[in-house]
């Protein structure tokens, strides 16, 4: 008998997708897209969206269809192939970029304006930071509830106060675009919106999403139909 999420647990997991793709390269890469394309923020914004968003949920749905490992998604292109993609995937989004820079920018966002930007509280901050996180991934079962439960209804609130915030108290008027995005405003915002390594990140988030769904009784080898409306919402 096939087991069918309830619509809370659907909820919940399209929340944790969005907690695990919304980090760092979000925080930075968005503001400085819309402050440099000035005028043109439209046309950047597209050309972002189809890299930091469409991008990555059309890897959800792949990797759903396949049960959610990149093995499976790159069985067309060889084992030694995929093995690699893996590989550059795996130390792109962990220890190489993506995962150090989580930690510094949200020292720099909200513990630098209190400390200082000096080496020892930023050391004493990743500490306790990478702690939690191991803490967080032992229990892999769970990460449904602290995740889709916990952490992203707090992303999501931040976020639309910070949005009010900058409508309702702008920093200054639209400032004229730079060279490069009068130039070529779309190839810019595409660009920074692959920086933000969302693409990559669903490479290793899809098997994270596939097992959370499955902790909740989902039993199917590909459990596509509780995963892509998560991935959309």
């Amino acid at each position: 008998m096939t087991h069918q999420l309830r619509s809370r647990d659907i909820i919940a997991l399209g929340f944790m997708t969005f907690a695990l793709f919304v980090g760092a390269g979000n925080i930075i890469f968005p503001p400085m897209v819309g402050l440099q394309a000035g005028e043109h923020v439209w046309t950047a914004a597209f050309g972002f969206l189809i890299t930091a968003v469409g991008l990555p949920v059309l890897t959800v749905v792949a990797l759903a269809k396949v049960g959610g490992g990149v093995d499976s998604l790159s069985t067309p292109i060889g084992k030694v192939a995929g093995v690699l993609l893996a590989t550059v995937c795996y130390l792109a989004v962990g220890p190489l970029f993506a995962t150090p820079r989580t930690a510094t920018v949200s020292f720099e966002v909200g513990i630098a304006p209190l400390t200082g930007d000096s080496a020892l509280p930023l050391f004493i901050y990743s500490l306790v930071y990478f702690a939690i996180v191991i803490l967080v991934s032992l229990y892999p079962g769970k990460l449904l509830d602290t995740v889709g439960n916990f952490l992203a209804p707090l992303k999501i609130i931040a976020l639309v106060i910070l949005s009010v915030a900058a409508i309702v108290w702008p920093a200054g008027s639209i400032s004229t675009a730079t060279e490069a995005y009068q130039n070529a405003a779309f190839s810019n915002g595409f660009v920074n919106g692959y920086l933000t390594m969302d693409t990559l990140g669903a490479m290793v988030f899809g098997i994270v999403i596939v097992n959370a769904a499955r902790s909740r009784g989902v039993t199917e080898a590909r459990p596509a139909d509780p995963v892509i409306p998560s991935g959309l919402a």
